[in-house]
C-alpha cells in the first residue's frame, strides 16, 4: 500500500472507513491522534508519484457524505476548511513526501471526483472516533458508551441535559448504597461524578467515563457504580433478577433508576450501552429495545408501590412533636419530614432541637385519589437516637 498516513503536517493517522478499494484503500475517512478527522481521495497517478487528496472534515459532514446528502465533488471542492491538503508519494522509498496546502481555486479540477458520484453506505453510523478498548490499552480506564439506535445527527440539547441529570443522579445513589453513606454527600457527588467525553452522530452516541483518577487496581467506585447500574439494565428482561437487585439497593435508587428511563424512553429508539473496564478487559455491550424499557418503567411503578422501604439517615433534629405525631430531620441531602407510627415513642426521652440524630424511616410512596399514580413519598419514622459525638 501506498503508506500517507504518517504524515508529519497532521500527524500519524488511523483508518476510520474504507469506502472505495483498488489493490489499496483509494477511498476512505481517518484521523489523527487528536481525533480530527479527514477524508482521503486517490487523486492522480504518473510514473513517479501517487498524488492523494486530503480534506477535513467534521463528524456531522462526514455522516452527510457517507449516506450521499453531499456528493464526493462537493466534498473536496466545497469543504469546511478553505484548504485542500495535496500529498505527493513518490514511488523511491529514499525520496521525500511533498505536502502542499492548495486554496480552492488551486486544486487541479481533473483531481476532484466527477459531480453527481455518492456514497450510500447500508451503515449509517459513523464508528465511535476512539476505539474504547485501544483506549483502555493505553490507560484510560473505564469507558461507557450510550448508544441511541437510529439515523440521527441532531439530537436537542434539553433532552440530552435531562438524560446526563438522570443518569448521574441514579449513579448517585448506587453509589451510596454500595459505600453505605448516609444520603448523597457531597462526598459521593465528588466520587460518583461523571464527565463526557466524546460525541459521535449516525445512532447518536455518547462517551461517559469516571471524572476521578483510576483507583488502584485500575478502576474507580464510580465504575463500580456503573456495574451495577448496568447489571440492573441487563435484568430488564428478567423481572425476578431486577426485583432482587432493586431490593438489596433500596427505594432511592428504583426511584432515580425509573426516571433515567422515563429520559430514555424520549428519544423513542432502542438503546445500547457499551462497558469498557479494566475488570474485564473487553467491552460488554447491552441491548434494550423501547419496548422493553416501558415495560420496564411499568414494572418499576408497580414495585415501588408495593414495597415501601427502610433506610437510615442522619442529620439535624429541627422540629418533633409528640402530640402531632410529626417530626423533621435536615439531612446533607434534603430535610425529612415524618410521621411517628410507633406507639412506643410516646415514652421517649426529651427530644433537643438542633442535636444531631440517627433515624430509621419507611418510605411509602402516596398515590392521588384521582388519577391513581404516585403524588409523593411519606416517610415514617421508625427509630430515632442521638448520633454519637466524635471525641
Amino acid at each position: 500500500m501506498i503508506n500517507i498516513l504518517n504524515i508529519k503536517e497532521l500527524g500519524k493517522l488511523e483508518i476510520v472507513e474504507i469506502y472505495d478499494f483498488y489493490d489499496q484503500p483509494i477511498l476512505y475517512s481517518c484521523r489523527n491522534a487528536a481525533g480530527h478527522l479527514f477524508l482521503v481521495i486517490a487523486a492522480a497517478e504518473d510514473d513517479q508519484q501517487f498524488t492523494w487528496l486530503c480534506v477535513a472534515v467534521s463528524v456531522e459532514r462526514l455522516n452527510l457524505i457517507r449516506i450521499g446528502v453531499i456528493d464526493l465533488h462537493d466534498a473536496f471542492a466545497h469543504p469546511e476548511v478553505p484548504y485542500v491538503i495535496q500529498v505527493k508519494v513518490p514511488y523511491k522509498e529514499h525520496y521525500s513526501i511533498q505536502t502542499d496546502f492548495l486554496k480552492l481555486d488551486q486544486i487541479p479540477k481533473e483531481m476532484l471526483p466527477i459531480s453527481g458520484e455518492y456514497l450510500d453506505l447500508e451503515v449509517d453510523e459513523l464508528p465511535i472516533l476512539s476505539n474504547s478498548e485501544e483506549l483502555l490499552r493505553i490507560g484510560n480506564g473505564e469507558i461507557l458508551d450510550i448508544c441511541h439506535k437510529g439515523s440521527k445527527t441532531q439530537v436537542p440539547i434539553g433532552y440530552l441535559s435531562k438524560i446526563f441529570k438522570d443518569l448521574q443522579n441514579v449513579i448517585n445513589a448506587i453509589g451510596s448504597e454500595l459505600l453505605q453513606t448516609n444520603g448523597i454527600t457531597d462526598y459521593i457527588k465528588n466520587l460518583m461524578e461523571l464527565s463526557l467525553c466524546e460525541v459521535g452522530t449516525g445512532s447518536f452516541k455518547f462517551r461517559i467515563v469516571p471524572t476521578n483518577n483510576l483507583g488502584l487496581f485500575g478502576y474507580t467506585d464510580c465504575g463500580n457504580a456503573i456495574e451495577e447500574f448496568l447489571r440492573l439494565v441487563n435484568a430488564s428482561d428478567n423481572q425476578t433478577e431486577l426485583s432482587e437487585r432493586l431490593g438489596r439497593l433500596k427505594s432511592k435508587v428504583a426511584e432515580k433508576y425509573t426516571e433515567f428511563l422515563k429520559s430514555l424512553d424520549q428519544s423513542g429508539t432502542d438503546t445500547e450501552f457499551n462497558w469498557t473496564s479494566p475488570k474485564s478487559e473487553q467491552t460488554i455491550t447491552i441491548y434494550v429495545s423501547n419496548s422493553q424499557i416501558r415495560e420496564v418503567i411499568t414494572l418499576l411503578k408497580k414495585y415501588q408501590e408495593e414495597a415501601p422501604f427502610k433506610r437510615t439517615i442522619s442529620g439535624t433534629l429541627m422540629s418533633g412533636s409528640l402530640k402531632t405525631n410529626k417530626l423533621e430531620i435536615n439531612t446533607s441531602e434534603k430535610p425529612y419530614r415524618g410521621i411517628i407510627i410507633d406507639d412506643k415513642f410516646k415514652n421517649i426521652v426529651p427530644i433537643t432541637l438542633g442535636e444531631e440524630y440517627i433515624a430509621e424511616i419507611q418510605e411509602v410512596p402516596v398515590k392521588s385519589e384521582t388519577t391513581g399514580e404516585i403524588t409523593k413519598t411519606e416517610y415514617r419514622l421508625l427509630s430515632l437516637s442521638k448520633k454519637k459525638q466524635v471525641m
